[in-house]
């Protein structure tokens, strides 16, 4: 049911309303692209029948599922088809076009092609707990969840959440349990990893199918190279891919999952995947995030630090956690005690 997730904490006064929640979805639901609209998304049944609910509950977990439709209309066919418009205006007038009725020209040449190309649809699935305060998205990079957060937070502007960040960072994690030898409790370390080095060549060494507990690997640790990536098996029940930026990516369950239970019928399918994924992972998350320090307590810590550099008599502010991956990148860059 998910490939990747990336893992964000819902703010501390958010009041959990199923329905509430699904009502606001509604004001959002997807329509299909209009004869000259590039793009279009909203909310969809996760469950994927017509006329089902748009949330999902399923074991006191939600599901939703956000459907993108884009009109698939490549560069060379418009540039042809903008060529073809130059040479026949050159042709009634004796002059080519410059550059300003060029531009204009594309923007012309686009809105008629448009009706008449194809379109394509792509799928996201957000998983919100809200009996751990957690809101993952099963998407393959920060900017594309962030895109998801943002449509979101306007169907329900009371959801306030941010990126979870751990206390230490993943890639120094990663790079101890590489020279130790030993992972966090009930997770061993796989076959594939990818190093790669901070400096300006970005000089990267990928190991796939790999022994990684060799004196190589080491050596490239040694060196300043840091993992990326890192492959993981949590209780030889799932394998899973992590990376620098705490992306969970490449889950897969394994065999000793599915030991014992019938297939299930197939008006059931959806309950039972959903239930099993979402009771696995609600497992596996925790125990990852204790292994890489616990999480980062962004409104605590800055308090802290605020009140440690604060001039006397004067009160510190507690600072906001951030509210999207962009926002994380800039107070960690900020942060004065990195």
């Amino acid at each position: 049911m998910f490939k990747n997730l990336i893992v964000y904490r819902i703010a501390n006064d958010w009041q959990p309303n199923a329905d509430a929640l699904e009502d606001a979805l509604e004001q959002e639901r997807f329509q299909p692209c209009g004869a000259t609209q590039a793009l279009s998304a909203g909310w969809v049944p996760p469950r994927g029948e017509p006329g089902a609910r748009l949330l999902e509950e399923i074991d006191g977990h939600w599901l939703l599922s956000l459907r993108m439709e884009k009109r698939v209309l490549p560069g060379s066919v418009v540039r042809e088809h903008v060529e073809e418009m130059l040479e026949k205006i050159e042709l009634e007038t004796g002059r080519r076009p410059g550059k300003k009725q060029q531009r204009d020209l594309k923007e012309q040449a686009t809105l008629e092609l448009l009706p008449r190309a194809f379109t394509s649809q792509s799928h996201l699935r957000i998983w919100i707990s809200p009996k751990q305060g957690l809101l993952m998205v099963d998407a393959g990079s920060i900017g594309k969840a962030d895109e998801l957060i943002t449509l979101l937070v306007k169907a329900d502007s009371s959801i306030n959440l941010h990126l979870l960040q751990t206390a230490e960072s993943p890639a120094a994690c990663m790079a101890a349990w590489l020279m130790d030898g030993v992972p966090p409790k009930d997770f061993v370390i796989d076959r594939d990893c990818e190093l790669k080095a901070a400096d300006e060549m970005k000089a990267a060494v990928r190991y796939a199918r790999h022994n990684l507990d060799t004196d190589e690997v080491k050596a490239h640790l040694t060196s300043g190279k840091m993992p990326t990536r890192l492959a993981l098996t949590w209780k030889e029940r799932m394998s899973i891919t992590l990376t620098d930026t705490m992306q969970i990516k490449g889950i897969k369950f394994l065999d000793i999952v599915f030991d014992g239970r019938d297939k299930p019928a197939k008006d059931e399918a959806f309950d039972v995947d959903a239930a099993l994924a979402t009771g696995e992972l609600s497992q596996l998350i925790p125990e990852l995030i204790e292994g890489l320090g616990g999480e980062l307590d962004f409104i605590g810590q800055s308090a802290k630090i605020a009140a440690e550099h604060a001039p006397a008599g004067a009160e510190a502010k507690t600072a906001q956690a951030p509210s999207t991956a962009k926002d994380a990148d800039l107070a960690t860059e900020a942060a004065p005690w990195d």
